[in-house]
């Protein structure tokens, strides 16, 4: 049985969800081509439910058709055993980016937050040792979503299995969440209810 089948048999009787995810997209990216070049807000979506009901099919059905519309697409999910490790959501959402780009080009999109983000997303060892300013790094990460936002836009962000994400991932995500209606940036969730 080819993959396409096994997605489409697990979304059976999801249309409504699935007509939640054309809307969202439909408001990010417009419904021409050339609607591209219009600014246009973002927002949320959010799928919860127990574990096994299809919120990573559907993310994976909803990362398809950002893909197929042109959208930039960053993904990351959570873990049970990394929630230990600080930002470990974020970098899985940069480094596949950031990873074809070198210093100077990170610099560059840093700016002046390089020193405190660099090393929260992994590009760089951190050089003091000790932790970062969580603060700071919330802002830099904001700056650092805004600016890849505005030169990559439209963005898709995918996560899953957000109950599992790290204290320091979910904390920034939270905190810039409601951002998302001022930039081309969708943000698609998945979890499981907190026990």
């Amino acid at each position: 049985m080819s993959q396409q089948n096994r997605t489409h048999r697990t979304l059976l009787e999801r249309e409504r969800e699935l007509r939640a995810v054309d809307g969202a997209l439909t408001e990010l990216c417009g419904t021409e081509p050339a609607d591209r070049d219009e600014i246009r807000g973002g927002g949320v979506i959010a799928f919860e439910g127990p574990g096994g009901v299809g919120k990573t099919a559907l993310l994976g059905e909803a990362r398809r058709r950002a893909v197929a519309r042109g959208c930039t697409v960053l993904r990351a999910r959570g873990g049970e055993h990394e929630q230990g490790a600080a930002f470990h959501v974020v970098r899985q959402l940069f480094q596949p980016v950031l990873a074809a780009t070198g210093e100077d080009e990170h610099r560059r999109i840093l700016g002046g937050w390089y020193d405190i983000v660099a090393p929260a997303v992994g590009l760089v060892v951190s050089g003091s040792g000790g932790a970062p300013d969580p603060q700071g790094v919330r802002d830099g990460l904001d700056w650092l979503v805004t600016r890849f936002t505005v030169e990559h836009a439209p963005v898709v962000m995918i996560l899953d299995d957000v109950h599992w994400a790290d204290p320091e991932s979910l904390d920034w995500l939270t905190r810039f969440a409601s951002r998302t209606a001022d930039l081309p940036l969708l943000l698609a969730v998945g979890s499981a209810p907190r026990t």
